[in-house]
């Protein structure tokens, strides 16, 4: 295969790297070669099978712990029992799929494992009295499953989200399509790499779909010859019979083919609420239209904030001196905001800019039309001359947001949910304000974990769209976890 036809089909970029499509933007072979880690995928899992028996292990300690405290007894039947428990726990995922199915989204994922760990709850306790014959014992059984439940899903996500960050991590996938069609699903597989499909190279060329060729013979011989074991086709407007004979041509090269709708508007190409198994297509279901899973979701919102209030007081603290220390004004911002059908509340920050921050705004967007089309685009600016020098490390890291906990008791937000609108902001969301508004805002959410500032509004608009009509409260769960490493590396803030 020379380098020109190579350069035709393919873009490479690795995949730690931010991926454009655009055609013939390829280097050379002998830099492809170079780039290119060879699909391994028992990286992947053996990632995994790591990260679930660092959890089983921790789970047992926590129940050790307990029993020293309640039946000393039984403390050394969990220590000489932990190896035989950690390897029935990998056993049960093995047989269920979780390795096999290393290409999941983490939310269908929390799902499933936690279904497959309720059963273990309810019948561990009972095989442990019929054991020993000790109520103590079978009581510590019961609240260690159920906090097995909780936290082994979890890990889970936690280990596929750090994963995500590693060179060889997923499974390698070429994205064939018109370059603009591959573009929504090329960005989806590059901010949630966890989902475990690499996208290698992108398959794009002039006269895509005519016929059931596709991309070019020397892309597809590349990809075989490579081992790569994942095709993700986009779809757009082509008629069934193509349709056919597209997916029948790329399974002859590939392991598994994926067809993905080309569809306007949507901020994703993953969703989390099935809505007719077994039939093709896509859809929404509400969960918040369920009294119980609003129940749950406002438990979980207060006992959350308390907790966090409780600990991150002394950090409120700091903070607070930080503030009146380096410049005059108050400690706390407080803007209304829309929440929950409209309503308006106060929402609270720390101050991160000076007291005449509107002036200092209107003055630089006079003499600077760049920053006048940044601002419109954005509704922020990179170099905001507004913003205190505490400001900008309190912005960087989401400080300035933690009073926010306080709206969250009040019931005016929750810990995740769409972005807090300002009611002026409403007739420049294209009138999807309606769906957005259909929840409470959050202080984490789809879009602050999706690239925070670098999204657009129209973006973050839509990434809240895509929130609400995928709600549920394994979601919520995913986006809180993925929050800690986008706050603790700062990304996206500015």
């Amino acid at each position: 295969m020379d380098t020109k036809s190579l350069q035709k089909s393919l873009l490479f970029q690795p995949a730690v790297q931010d991926i454009s499509v655009r055609v013939n933007e390829v280097p050379d072979t002998k830099t492809a070669r170079s780039t290119y880690v060879k699909p391994a995928r028992w990286r992947t899992t053996a990632w995994l099978v790591a990260g679930d028996t660092l959890a089983v292990a921790f789970v047992l300690y926590v129940v050790h712990v307990m029993s020293l405290w309640v039946s000393p007894s039984f403390a050394s039947t969990v220590l000489a029992s932990a190896p035989l428990i950690v390897g029935s726990i990998l056993v049960l995922y093995t047989a269920t799929g979780f390795y096999r199915m290393a290409v999941m989204h983490p939310v269908e994922e929390l799902r499933s494992l936690t279904a497959v760990l309720a059963g273990v709850a309810i019948a561990s306790p009972m095989l442990v009295y019929l054991a020993t014959d000790q109520v103590a014992a079978s009581i510590i059984t019961a609240a260690g499953a159920i906090f097995a439940m909780v936290a082994l899903p979890l890990a889970r996500i936690i280990t596929r989200i750090i994963g995500g960050y590693l060179p060889w991590w997923g499974i390698p996938a070429v994205v064939v399509g018109g370059s603009e069609e591959t573009r929504q699903v090329v960005d989806t597989l590059r901010r949630w790499p966890e989902i475990g499909l690499r996208p290698v190279p992108v398959c794009t060329a002039a006269g895509l779909f005519n016929g059931s060729s596709g991309a070019s013979p020397e892309a597809l011989r590349w990809a075989n010859q490579h081992g790569v074991p994942y095709a993700v086709l986009v779809e757009n407007g082509m008629e069934p019979e193509q349709q056919t004979r597209r997916l029948a041509h790329y399974s002859q090269f590939f392991e598994h083919v994926f067809c993905v709708p080309a569809t306007q508007g949507r901020a994703a190409a993953w969703a989390t609420t099935p809505t007719c198994k077994g039939l093709h297509g896509f859809g929404v279901r509400h969960f918040q239209h369920q009294p119980g899973a609003r129940m749950v979701k406002r438990a979980l919102d207060i006992a959350g904030a308390a907790i966090l209030l409780f600990m991150l007081l002394p950090v409120f603290a700091v903070i607070a001196a930080a503030i009146k220390w380096t410049s005059a004004g108050p400690v706390f911002y407080r803007q209304t905001r829309m929440g929950y059908k409209g309503e308006t509340f106060t929402l609270v920050k720390f101050r991160t800019m000076y007291t005449d921050a509107d002036m200092r705004l209107e003055e630089l967007l006079e003499r600077d039309p760049q920053a006048r089309t940044e601002y419109e685009c954005y509704h922020k600016l990179q170099h905001d001359p507004r913003v205190t020098d505490v400001g900008k490390w309190l912005r960087r890291y989401s400080l300035d947001e933690l009073p926010q906990l306080l709206n969250v008791i009040r019931g005016d937000m929750s810990l995740v949910g769409p972005r807090a609108y300002m009611p002026k902001e409403l007739f420049e969301m294209r009138g999807l304000g309606r769906v957005v508004l259909q929840t409470p805002p959050g202080i984490t959410g789809l879009w602050q974990v999706s690239g925070r500032n670098n999204v657009s509004f129209s973006g973050r608009v839509d990434l809240d769209v895509h929130y609400v009509h995928n709600w549920s409260p394994w979601l919520d769960l995913y986006l809180l976890a993925r929050t800690l490493p986008v706050v603790l590396l700062g990304k996206g803030a500015h």
